[in-house]
């Protein structure tokens, strides 16, 4: 069994930094981070100042250990604050701190009774592949965008796959899945700007969410022996 059962240092430590940064009110930026309002939303964290950047990785990483919930609202929150490049990063860095924190800080007990029974199937084929494979594996999880990062994290932390090959797959997966997922929110918020970046952004996703599921059904028959 993994050790730790609370959230880890690094996760820790970024929010005492940005209590310690922050002089407003925690509680009412993250109310607006989820009142579906995100002007609102963004006016708040931008508020927060030097603080910002740590206010928004840190309400990403929540997000990410809660299970279910998706983070499209709060990318869009970023992009608004940070802009197209900047919002990408920010996200990027929040979702890769909430996947090592929720693999090292929920007990196991908890993620047991949180998981699907047909998720199942799918832990019992990662744990007998090797550990490039479970990577790869993970990896192209990760790559479907606008699916919630939690039960990613869930099926994962679950797995016999090693933490620093979890973080691996989680940092390289989940770059092209919100690299796009940022992209199309930037175009939607600037729709006005046209609808050709936008279809686009539309087809690639569906395109991307179509060939991953393809690729996981392939991997899941794969005999791990080979």
């Amino acid at each position: 069994m993994r050790q730790g059962t609370s959230i880890k240092k690094p996760t820790i430590i970024l929010f005492l930094a940005t209590i310690y940064l922050w002089h407003n009110d925690l509680k009412a930026v993250i109310n607006a981070a989820t009142s579906g309002d995100i002007k609102s939303a963004a006016h708040a964290i931008a508020g927060a100042g030097t603080a910002a950047i740590l206010i928004s990785i840190y309400i990403n990483a929540a997000i990410s250990i809660m299970g279910v919930v998706p983070s499209v609202f709060l990318t869009g929150v970023n992009v608004l604050v940070f802009g197209l490049y900047g919002g990408f990063m920010v996200s990027w860095a929040g979702e890769v701190i909430g996947g090592h924190s929720f693999f090292h800080g929920l007990p196991v007990g908890h993620k047991i009774g949180r998981i699907p029974t047909e998720h199942w199937k799918l832990i019992k084929t990662v744990n007998t592949l090797p550990g490039v494979r479970q990577i790869y594996f993970l990896m192209v999880q990760r790559m479907a965008p606008f699916v919630p990062s939690g039960l990613i994290n869930l099926i994962g932390s679950l797995t016999t796959i090693q933490a620093r090959n979890f973080i691996i797959a989680t940092t390289i997966g989940k770059f092209p899945a919100l690299l796009l997922e940022t992209a199309f929110i930037y175009n939607l918020i600037n729709i006005n700007r046209g609808y050709i970046n936008l279809g686009t952004g539309v087809l690639i996703a569906a395109l991307l969410y179509f060939g991953v599921k393809k690729e996981l059904d392939r991997l899941a028959k794969l005999d791990p022996n080979q």
